[in-house]
């Protein structure tokens, strides 16, 4: 460990160059991780927010929300949810998924409304303020704002409102009384599914992760493939000096660590400056963008990085291992 800090020192301007190139290729993968939780959450906050695991859905839903339809009457174990995307109109168009629960359940947002009264999501008025009344377009439904509470699904505004409000509304539109889940561990008929699974079912979620989960393992593979480059070109470059070093006695083990430690130090620093620009981005991004920092995922991602960077060190350690002190006095290996 010394021997590889002590070089690390020495040649500081070589190594901060390493440091530099690799704490650009984690930053981004930290920011693109920092995106993809922002908008995984984005996609179904409404859902998490749940204070409950168990949705029920009809078997030929697929686990999602708005293609289930449940007419049958709910049993007194389970709440009801209805969710059903609408588009509101007060002279100008907004989408937003209705979200309805029981005026005295617990699980979700507080309700204490009457027939017609909703909450909104803020974003919702960037189109429209509290006091307004809204109609859905197809229905002719009105609905009145009277305050806000945070919901989004789906990528859009969130609009709460009680189950007594859903069948007013079910009334005026016509068509068959349903609900969309029920939540609870009653056992019933219908097929059951834990939140993830919920959320993970929402359209456009899996593709959208799927993208992101990509794009970060490549630059995983991509950034250890530069690092160990890096350190092989550098081992290369020091032939003479390592051949000096083994023809006083010092083991391959010895100089094998030195070059491990400074892999581990350079990626760790890199890891623990992206965590601390990634954090402060938290801080500076618009509320419009969605970005979001957890912990558990950006650790998870750096630690990965780690692991992939500490096995790129078997090419420049095989060097090591092949490296006869005779031969590398004359800048050869065998």
């Amino acid at each position: 460990m010394t021997l590889g800090l002590k070089e690390m020192w020495r040649k500081r301007g070589q190594y901060g160059l390493i440091l530099l190139i690799t704490l650009a290729i984690v930053l981004l993968t930290t920011l693109i991780t920092g995106l993809a939780d922002g908008l995984a959450y984005d996609n179904g906050a409404s859902v998490r927010e749940l204070d409950i695991d168990t949705f029920q859905l009809t078997d030929d839903a697929d686990g999602q929300l708005t293609r289930s339809f449940i007419e049958e009457t709910p049993i007194d174990a389970v709440t009801p949810l209805a969710v059903k995307p609408l588009t509101f109109v007060n002279g100008t168009k907004q989408d937003a998924t209705l979200f309805a629960l029981p005026t005295d359940s617990t699980i979700g947002p507080t309700l204490d409304l009457s027939v017609g009264e909703v909450l909104v999501d803020p974003s919702f008025l960037q189109t429209y303020a509290v006091g307004d009344t809204v109609e859905d377009f197809v229905s002719g439904y009105r609905f009145t704002i009277i305050g806000v509470t945070d919901g989004r699904f789906s990528h859009g505004p969130v609009v709460w409102t009680t189950m007594e409000t859903w069948d007013a509304y079910q009334q005026t539109a016509g068509g068959p009384t349903y609900v969309s889940a029920w939540l609870g561990d009653e056992v019933t008929s219908l097929t059951r599914h834990s939140k993830q699974d919920i959320i993970e079912s929402v359209p456009g979620y899996s593709a959208e992760q799927g993208t992101f989960d990509m794009m970060r393992a490549f630059l995983l593979i991509i950034g250890a493939f530069i690092l160990t480059a890096f350190f092989y070109m550098v081992t290369l470059q020091k032939l003479p000096q390592l051949g000096i070093l083994k023809a006083i006695g010092i083991r391959s083990r010895t100089i094998g660590a030195a070059l491990v430690w400074q892999v581990l130090v350079t990626v760790v620093a890199a890891s623990t400056i992206a965590m601390l620009v990634t954090l402060l981005m938290t801080r500076v991004v618009p509320e419009a963008v969605p970005f979001q920092f957890e912990w558990s995922n950006v650790a998870f991602y750096s630690t990965l990085f780690l692991i992939i960077s500490l096995l790129g060190t078997v090419l420049p350690l095989q060097t090591l291992r092949r490296l006869d002190a005779a031969d590398a006095l004359g800048g050869r290996i065998k």
